[in-house]
């Protein structure tokens, strides 16, 4: 996606904000979360997003962005706990050419 692809489809942002109450909370965290890192890499907001995601801000509780980003941050710079083992070298999938 650019920066000037819209967020959202086409009257999508309409939607979320007339239904933002129907969405689990933590489908609205994940929204929250894909969109907060969508603006930080640049994405400008239309005033119909930013009501929307507003609404959308309002029926979340207890949604932190720096949670996720440092739950995001660990998943990538984390170390293995165990060794990680490579494939037997005489395990290879044959492919035949069809005839």
């Amino acid at each position: 996606m650019s920066k000037e692809d819209p967020l959202f489809a086409k009257g999508k942002a309409q939607w979320l904000l007339e239904n933002a109450r129907k969405l689990s909370p933590d489908q609205r965290a994940l929204l929250l979360a894909i969109v907060d890192l969508d603006v930080a890499s640049g994405h400008p907001l239309t005033p119909e997003e930013r009501a929307a995601l507003d609404e959308l801000t309002v029926q979340s509780e207890g949604y932190d962005a720096s949670e996720i980003q440092q739950a995001m941050k660990h998943m990538v710079e984390a170390q293995t706990k165990r060794k990680v083992v490579e494939w037997p070298k005489d395990l290879k999938r044959k492919t035949q050419p069809k005839k």
